[in-house]
Protein backbone atom coordinates (compact mmCIF):
# COMPACT_ATOMS: atom_id res chain seq x y z
CA UNK A 1 0.00 0.00 0.00
CA UNK A 2 0.87 3.57 -0.33
CA UNK A 3 1.55 7.28 1.37
CA UNK A 4 -0.55 10.36 -0.17
CA UNK A 5 1.62 13.27 0.28
CA UNK A 6 -1.14 16.58 -0.05
CA UNK A 7 1.26 19.38 -0.35
CA UNK A 8 4.41 17.54 -1.38
CA UNK A 9 6.12 20.77 -3.03
CA UNK A 10 6.25 22.75 0.64
CA UNK A 11 8.97 22.87 3.26
CA UNK A 12 7.37 20.14 5.51
CA UNK A 13 6.00 18.21 2.14
CA UNK A 14 9.64 17.63 0.40
CA UNK A 15 11.22 16.82 3.75
CA UNK A 16 8.41 14.23 4.55
CA UNK A 17 8.63 12.87 1.14
CA UNK A 18 12.31 12.36 1.07
CA UNK A 19 12.25 10.48 4.48
CA UNK A 20 9.23 8.34 3.04
CA UNK A 21 11.51 7.14 0.30
CA UNK A 22 14.31 7.05 2.64
CA UNK A 23 11.90 4.42 4.11
CA UNK A 24 11.33 2.47 0.73
CA UNK A 25 7.42 3.60 1.06
CA UNK A 26 5.45 4.31 -2.10
CA UNK A 27 4.83 8.05 -2.08
CA UNK A 28 2.76 10.15 -3.89
CA UNK A 29 3.44 13.72 -3.68
CA UNK A 30 0.16 15.59 -5.02
CA UNK A 31 0.17 19.28 -5.43
CA UNK A 32 -1.25 22.05 -7.52
CA UNK A 33 2.88 22.54 -9.36
CA UNK A 34 4.94 19.87 -10.91
CA UNK A 35 8.29 21.24 -11.47
CA UNK A 36 9.47 20.92 -7.45
CA UNK A 37 7.46 17.20 -7.43
CA UNK A 38 9.87 16.08 -10.27
CA UNK A 39 12.97 16.60 -8.55
CA UNK A 40 12.76 13.77 -5.81
CA UNK A 41 13.51 10.57 -7.38
CA UNK A 42 11.11 7.26 -6.57
CA UNK A 43 8.08 9.91 -5.87
CA UNK A 44 4.93 9.68 -8.30
CA UNK A 45 4.23 13.09 -8.79
CA UNK A 46 0.02 14.14 -9.44
CA UNK A 47 -1.60 17.32 -10.17
CA UNK A 48 -4.06 18.14 -7.70
CA UNK A 49 -5.81 21.67 -7.12
CA UNK A 50 -7.86 21.22 -3.76
CA UNK A 51 -10.39 23.64 -4.73
CA UNK A 52 -11.34 22.02 -8.06
CA UNK A 53 -10.41 18.37 -8.07
CA UNK A 54 -12.99 15.53 -7.85
CA UNK A 55 -11.09 12.21 -8.93
CA UNK A 56 -10.39 11.57 -5.13
CA UNK A 57 -11.82 7.78 -5.56
CA UNK A 58 -9.02 6.85 -7.97
CA UNK A 59 -6.68 8.77 -6.51
CA UNK A 60 -6.66 6.75 -3.38
CA UNK A 61 -6.97 3.54 -4.24
CA UNK A 62 -4.02 1.86 -2.58
CA UNK A 63 -3.19 4.54 -0.51
CA UNK A 64 -3.22 3.25 3.19
CA UNK A 65 -2.12 6.89 4.44
CA UNK A 66 -2.57 10.27 3.66
CA UNK A 67 -0.55 13.11 4.98
CA UNK A 68 -2.74 16.18 4.21
CA UNK A 69 -0.57 18.94 4.35
CA UNK A 70 -2.08 20.72 1.47
CA UNK A 71 -3.19 24.68 2.54
CA UNK A 72 -3.21 27.20 -0.62
CA UNK A 73 -3.32 30.47 2.42
CA UNK A 74 -1.11 32.00 4.98
CA UNK A 75 -2.78 34.35 7.97
CA UNK A 76 -2.15 37.40 5.70
CA UNK A 77 -3.94 36.14 2.49
CA UNK A 78 -6.47 34.13 4.22
CA UNK A 79 -7.37 37.77 5.93
CA UNK A 80 -7.81 39.05 2.54
CA UNK A 81 -10.34 36.53 1.14
CA UNK A 82 -11.38 34.56 3.80
CA UNK A 83 -14.13 32.87 1.39
CA UNK A 84 -11.74 31.94 -1.05
CA UNK A 85 -9.73 30.72 1.69
CA UNK A 86 -12.50 27.98 2.68
CA UNK A 87 -13.39 27.32 -0.72
CA UNK A 88 -10.22 25.91 -1.55
CA UNK A 89 -8.90 24.33 1.52
CA UNK A 90 -11.92 23.60 3.84
CA UNK A 91 -14.92 22.16 0.67
CA UNK A 92 -11.71 20.43 -0.97
CA UNK A 93 -10.58 18.26 2.65
CA UNK A 94 -14.55 17.63 2.83
CA UNK A 95 -14.69 15.92 -0.94
CA UNK A 96 -11.40 13.63 0.25
CA UNK A 97 -12.59 12.73 3.28
CA UNK A 98 -16.12 11.65 1.40
CA UNK A 99 -13.92 9.57 -0.71
CA UNK A 100 -11.54 8.39 2.23
CA UNK A 101 -15.05 7.08 3.88
CA UNK A 102 -15.46 4.36 1.93
CA UNK A 103 -11.80 3.14 2.31
CA UNK A 104 -11.50 0.83 5.61
CA UNK A 105 -8.32 1.07 7.09
CA UNK A 106 -7.42 4.20 5.79
CA UNK A 107 -5.09 6.61 7.73
CA UNK A 108 -5.32 10.62 7.26
CA UNK A 109 -2.90 12.74 9.14
CA UNK A 110 -3.54 16.82 9.15
CA UNK A 111 -1.40 19.07 9.89
CA UNK A 112 -3.08 22.09 11.68
CA UNK A 113 -2.05 25.33 13.12
CA UNK A 114 -0.98 25.39 16.91
CA UNK A 115 -0.76 29.17 17.20
CA UNK A 116 -3.87 30.01 14.97
CA UNK A 117 -6.28 27.76 16.34
CA UNK A 118 -6.01 28.89 19.96
CA UNK A 119 -6.26 32.20 19.62
CA UNK A 120 -4.60 34.31 22.59
CA UNK A 121 -3.30 31.94 25.11
CA UNK A 122 -5.34 31.93 29.14
CA UNK A 123 -1.71 30.18 30.68
CA UNK A 124 1.55 29.11 29.00
CA UNK A 125 2.16 26.51 27.63
CA UNK A 126 -0.88 25.72 25.89
CA UNK A 127 -2.72 21.93 25.96
CA UNK A 128 -4.53 20.73 24.25
CA UNK A 129 -7.55 21.47 26.71
CA UNK A 130 -7.07 24.80 26.01
CA UNK A 131 -10.20 26.39 24.78
CA UNK A 132 -9.79 26.93 21.16
CA UNK A 133 -10.98 30.63 19.85
CA UNK A 134 -8.80 31.91 16.91
CA UNK A 135 -8.78 35.48 15.66
CA UNK A 136 -7.71 34.80 11.96
CA UNK A 137 -9.78 33.43 8.72
CA UNK A 138 -6.75 30.65 8.76
CA UNK A 139 -7.13 29.54 12.35
CA UNK A 140 -10.81 29.55 11.81
CA UNK A 141 -10.68 27.33 8.85
CA UNK A 142 -7.82 25.02 10.10
CA UNK A 143 -10.46 24.79 13.13
CA UNK A 144 -13.39 23.89 10.65
CA UNK A 145 -10.98 21.01 8.83
CA UNK A 146 -9.92 19.47 12.57
CA UNK A 147 -14.07 19.29 13.17
CA UNK A 148 -14.65 17.79 9.98
CA UNK A 149 -12.38 15.31 10.56
CA UNK A 150 -13.50 14.58 13.64
CA UNK A 151 -16.91 14.49 12.31
CA UNK A 152 -16.11 11.74 10.02
CA UNK A 153 -13.95 9.86 12.45
CA UNK A 154 -16.99 9.67 14.75
CA UNK A 155 -19.20 8.94 12.04
CA UNK A 156 -17.96 6.51 9.52
CA UNK A 157 -15.08 5.14 11.81
CA UNK A 158 -12.05 7.18 9.43
CA UNK A 159 -8.81 6.86 11.14
CA UNK A 160 -7.85 10.86 11.11
CA UNK A 161 -5.65 12.92 13.52
CA UNK A 162 -4.94 16.27 13.32
CA UNK A 163 -1.61 17.60 14.59
CA UNK A 164 -1.70 20.86 15.99
CA UNK A 165 2.27 22.03 15.11
CA UNK A 166 3.55 25.24 16.15
CA UNK A 167 5.90 27.60 13.99
CA UNK A 168 7.66 25.38 11.62
CA UNK A 169 11.18 26.47 9.87
CA UNK A 170 13.60 25.02 7.83
CA UNK A 171 16.21 26.75 4.87
CA UNK A 172 13.52 25.93 1.70
CA UNK A 173 11.11 27.90 3.05
CA UNK A 174 9.14 29.96 0.19
CA UNK A 175 10.33 33.20 0.01
CA UNK A 176 7.48 34.73 -2.57
CA UNK A 177 4.74 33.89 1.09
CA UNK A 178 6.51 35.40 3.76
CA UNK A 179 6.35 32.35 5.58
CA UNK A 180 8.66 31.39 8.64
CA UNK A 181 10.48 34.48 10.17
CA UNK A 182 13.44 32.46 11.27
CA UNK A 183 14.18 31.39 7.29
CA UNK A 184 13.43 34.67 6.36
CA UNK A 185 15.15 36.53 8.94
CA UNK A 186 18.05 34.43 8.46
CA UNK A 187 18.08 34.39 4.41
CA UNK A 188 17.58 38.85 4.69
CA UNK A 189 20.92 38.42 7.37
CA UNK A 190 23.07 36.63 4.93
CA UNK A 191 22.08 39.07 1.60
CA UNK A 192 22.94 42.62 3.58
CA UNK A 193 19.44 43.38 4.10
CA UNK A 194 17.39 44.61 6.69
CA UNK A 195 15.12 42.54 8.74
CA UNK A 196 11.48 43.34 8.84
CA UNK A 197 9.82 43.20 11.55
CA UNK A 198 6.12 43.42 12.93
CA UNK A 199 5.57 45.34 15.90
CA UNK A 200 7.53 46.10 18.50
CA UNK A 201 8.97 42.43 17.86
CA UNK A 202 7.54 41.32 21.55
CA UNK A 203 5.25 38.30 20.53
CA UNK A 204 6.65 35.13 21.23
CA UNK A 205 6.84 31.95 18.84
CA UNK A 206 7.27 28.52 19.50
CA UNK A 207 9.68 27.72 16.62
CA UNK A 208 9.99 23.93 15.67
CA UNK A 209 12.60 22.78 13.20
CA UNK A 210 11.45 21.08 9.75
CA UNK A 211 12.98 17.52 10.96
CA UNK A 212 11.75 17.42 14.29
CA UNK A 213 7.84 17.71 12.20
CA UNK A 214 8.23 15.29 9.55
CA UNK A 215 9.16 12.65 12.37
CA UNK A 216 6.33 13.70 14.65
CA UNK A 217 4.27 12.93 10.90
CA UNK A 218 5.97 10.07 10.49
CA UNK A 219 5.28 8.55 14.10
CA UNK A 220 1.55 9.42 13.63
CA UNK A 221 1.21 8.09 10.43
CA UNK A 222 2.52 4.59 11.89
CA UNK A 223 0.58 4.53 15.34
CA UNK A 224 -2.99 3.95 14.25
CA UNK A 225 -6.12 4.96 16.44
CA UNK A 226 -4.46 7.30 18.12
CA UNK A 227 -6.52 10.18 18.57
CA UNK A 228 -5.80 13.96 18.39
CA UNK A 229 -5.36 16.85 18.27
CA UNK A 230 -1.75 16.23 19.10
CA UNK A 231 0.29 19.03 19.87
CA UNK A 232 3.62 19.72 17.89
CA UNK A 233 6.09 22.40 18.64
CA UNK A 234 9.52 22.66 21.06
CA UNK A 235 7.89 23.88 24.09
CA UNK A 236 10.12 26.87 24.74
CA UNK A 237 9.01 30.13 23.79
CA UNK A 238 10.94 32.91 21.64
CA UNK A 239 10.13 36.29 21.12
CA UNK A 240 10.89 37.85 17.38
CA UNK A 241 13.63 40.21 18.75
CA UNK A 242 15.06 37.37 20.53
CA UNK A 243 15.23 35.55 17.44
CA UNK A 244 17.27 38.46 15.68
CA UNK A 245 19.87 38.15 18.63
CA UNK A 246 20.33 34.65 17.87
CA UNK A 247 20.73 35.23 14.37
CA UNK A 248 23.72 38.27 15.46
CA UNK A 249 25.46 35.54 17.21
CA UNK A 250 25.36 33.20 14.77
CA UNK A 251 26.26 35.80 12.35
CA UNK A 252 28.92 37.60 13.97
CA UNK A 253 27.55 41.08 13.41
CA UNK A 254 24.42 43.55 14.18
CA UNK A 255 21.62 43.25 11.84
CA UNK A 256 19.33 46.04 10.49
CA UNK A 257 15.85 45.74 11.65
CA UNK A 258 13.05 47.68 9.38
CA UNK A 259 10.43 48.01 11.55
CA UNK A 260 6.51 47.56 10.46
CA UNK A 261 2.95 48.11 11.77
CA UNK A 262 1.58 44.94 13.76
CA UNK A 263 -0.77 42.90 12.25
CA UNK A 264 -4.65 42.34 13.74
CA UNK A 265 -4.34 38.50 13.37
CA UNK A 266 -1.09 37.61 15.29
CA UNK A 267 -1.48 36.36 18.89
CA UNK A 268 1.02 37.99 21.44
CA UNK A 269 1.94 34.43 22.50
CA UNK A 270 1.68 31.16 21.72
CA UNK A 271 4.19 28.38 23.16
CA UNK A 272 2.52 24.59 23.33
CA UNK A 273 2.93 21.67 25.85
CA UNK A 274 3.63 18.54 24.12
CA UNK A 275 3.37 15.95 26.89
CA UNK A 276 0.57 14.38 25.37
CA UNK A 277 2.22 13.72 22.02
CA UNK A 278 5.09 12.03 23.62
CA UNK A 279 2.52 9.77 25.32
CA UNK A 280 0.53 8.97 22.12
CA UNK A 281 3.09 8.40 19.86
CA UNK A 282 6.64 8.73 21.42
CA UNK A 283 7.52 12.07 19.74
CA UNK A 284 9.34 14.79 21.25
CA UNK A 285 10.98 17.40 19.35
CA UNK A 286 14.93 16.95 19.49
CA UNK A 287 16.87 19.96 17.44
CA UNK A 288 16.92 23.67 19.87
CA UNK A 289 16.46 27.02 18.33
CA UNK A 290 20.54 27.67 18.23
CA UNK A 291 21.21 24.44 16.45
CA UNK A 292 18.24 25.47 14.39
CA UNK A 293 19.79 28.25 13.18
CA UNK A 294 22.74 27.04 12.49
CA UNK A 295 21.37 24.02 10.14
CA UNK A 296 19.15 26.99 8.42
CA UNK A 297 22.46 29.34 7.57
CA UNK A 298 24.10 26.25 5.93
CA UNK A 299 22.14 25.76 3.96
CA UNK A 300 21.25 29.01 2.78
CA UNK A 301 24.96 29.72 2.50
CA UNK A 302 25.42 26.67 0.03
CA UNK A 303 22.47 27.94 -1.75
CA UNK A 304 23.42 31.57 -1.98
CA UNK A 305 27.01 30.48 -2.75
CA UNK A 306 28.63 32.27 0.50
CA UNK A 307 31.28 31.27 2.30
CA UNK A 308 30.75 30.15 5.90
CA UNK A 309 31.26 33.45 8.72
CA UNK A 310 32.33 32.69 12.34
CA UNK A 311 30.15 33.79 14.90
CA UNK A 312 31.07 36.24 17.45
CA UNK A 313 29.79 37.84 20.99
CA UNK A 314 26.05 38.51 21.39
CA UNK A 315 25.47 42.38 20.72
CA UNK A 316 22.55 42.41 22.39
CA UNK A 317 21.01 41.29 25.63
CA UNK A 318 18.22 38.47 25.89
CA UNK A 319 15.48 38.85 27.38
CA UNK A 320 14.52 35.73 28.86
CA UNK A 321 11.14 34.64 28.17
CA UNK A 322 9.35 31.62 30.51
CA UNK A 323 7.79 28.83 29.57
CA UNK A 324 6.33 28.34 32.83
CA UNK A 325 2.51 27.31 33.01
CA UNK A 326 1.14 30.55 34.06
CA UNK A 327 -1.97 32.40 33.68
CA UNK A 328 -1.72 35.63 30.82
CA UNK A 329 -3.24 38.62 31.78
CA UNK A 330 -3.57 41.69 29.72
CA UNK A 331 -3.04 39.92 26.39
Amino acid sequence: MGVLVLGGNGLIGRTLCAQLVGARADVISAGRSVEDGRRLGGVLFRRVDMATFTDWAHLLTDVDTVYHLAWSTIPSSAAIDPAQDIVENVVGTVRMLEAARRIPHIRIVFASSGGAVYGPPDYLPIDERHPVRPISAYGVSKLMVEHYIQKYRRLYGIDGVCLRISNCYGAGQSEKKGLGAIALFARAALKGEPIKLFGDGQNVRDYVHVDDVVAALIATGNARRVPGPLNIGSGVGHSLLEVVTKLEVAVGRRLEVERVAARGFDVPASILYTHRAHNRIGWKATIDIDHGIAMVLDELRAELGLECELPSMSTATIRSISTARKAIRGL
